[in-house]
């Protein structure tokens, strides 16, 4: 029986040299063709400029999407979907809601983004939890994961060999995500936060976006093909990201295309909600051996391994599965809500 959707992967959270990115727009998008993702989603900070300029659409085999990362007074946020830049000086209340009302949603980027690579401590966490009408977080940032781990004095080893710092989500943004979960759906994507900063002494680039694009992607399942009309794919984009279904992967490690979780018996996928009415098993499949755990509530409820796993549900709750490839961090999936 073949799968109802459609499943694309797009790079999310990248910046151009619009904002802080070294790169311009057209070596972003060519970047992007050549890792063979499906779409980009382009956030410089406060403009919108590369939407007002046309880049948004097709380029080759890669859609992109011009969004922006409001910089507001408790942290960032992304803005996907909206159609003007959205005005920063406000409370950020009123900006998520700005981008609600222009149809767009609304990621809180690198939650709890903090680290210390030397002396001088860097906060760039979200700072007002009481705010509720966001879409999402985002639960796995690339660079904000290699930062954590960063130190000076460990330059060489830390730029040359980025993956050995990658030990996947912060568990403080998981443990939010899971506590705002049992309320309502809340989104979680993956985002490289890719600046591709150059050190013209060095003549060198950290990062290039290349290299940054083959590694956490946002995976989207479609109900249907991409058509290639821009504006209708780009809102079948959006719409499946506003409704979670989808799921962060490290595609570095392996790609995870094929990758599902979902409780087929009642045709339910991940980020769909329903009324809890008995027990039902959560199907977890995957396209390589991998050590599976389910999360209920924020809890580890059961563990597998294999290409494929059936869990069975304990009552209602909020339900989410993740995977690992050698006992490090690979694949966190949108929950399934039984309410």
């Amino acid at each position: 029986m073949s799968k109802p959707y459609v499943e694309v992967q797009g790079v999310l959270h990248v910046h151009s040299n619009h904002s802080d990115g070294s790169g311009s727009v057209a070596a972003v998008v060519e970047a992007a063709q050549r890792t063979g993702v499906d779409f980009l989603v382009l956030t410089d900070h406060n403009t919108m400029r590369a939407k007002h300029e046309g880049w948004e659409g097709w380029h080759g085999s890669t859609l992109l999407i011009v969004g922006e990362e409001v910089s507001t007074r408790a942290g960032h946020c992304l803005a996907i979907g909206t159609s003007d830049s959205i005005p920063r000086r406000r409370p950020a209340a009123e900006i998520i809601r700005d981008i609600g009302a222009q149809g767009g949603l609304s990621f809180i980027a690198h939650p709890h983004g903090v680290y210390k690579p030397f002396l001088r401590r860097r906060d760039h966490s979200w700072k007002d939890w009481s705010l509720k009408a966001y879409t999402g977080l985002e639960i796995w940032s690339y660079m904000f994961d290699w930062a954590r781990q960063f130190k000076y004095y460990r330059w060489s080893e830390c730029v040359r060999h980025p993956d050995r710092l990658i030990v996947g989500p912060d568990p403080h943004t998981l443990s939010r995500w899971d506590e705002l979960g049992r309320g309502a759906r809340v989104v979680g994507i993956g985002g490289v936060d890719a600046h591709a900063r150059r050190y013209p002494l060095l003549n060198v680039v950290i990062f290039p976006y290349e290299d940054l694009f083959r590694t956490v992607r946002t995976h989207v399942l479609l109900d249907g093909p991409l058509t290639r009309d821009a504006a209708t794919d780009r809102v079948a984009i959006l719409n499946a990201l506003r409704e979670g279904r989808c799921f962060a992967s490290y595609d570095h490690r392996v790609p995870g295309l094929g990758f599902c979780f979902s409780a087929p018996s009642h045709g339910l996928l991940m980020g769909d909600e329903a009324a809890f009415l008995h027990d039902l098993d959560l199907v977890v499949e995957s396209p390589v051996p991998a050590a599976f755990r389910l999360i209920r509530d924020g809890l580890q409820q059961g563990e597998g391994a294999g290409r494929r796993h059936v869990f069975r549900t304990e009552g209602p709750g909020v339900y989410r599965a993740e995977a690992r490839l050698d006992g490090r961090p690979w694949i966190f999936t949108n929950p399934i809500y039984l309410r």
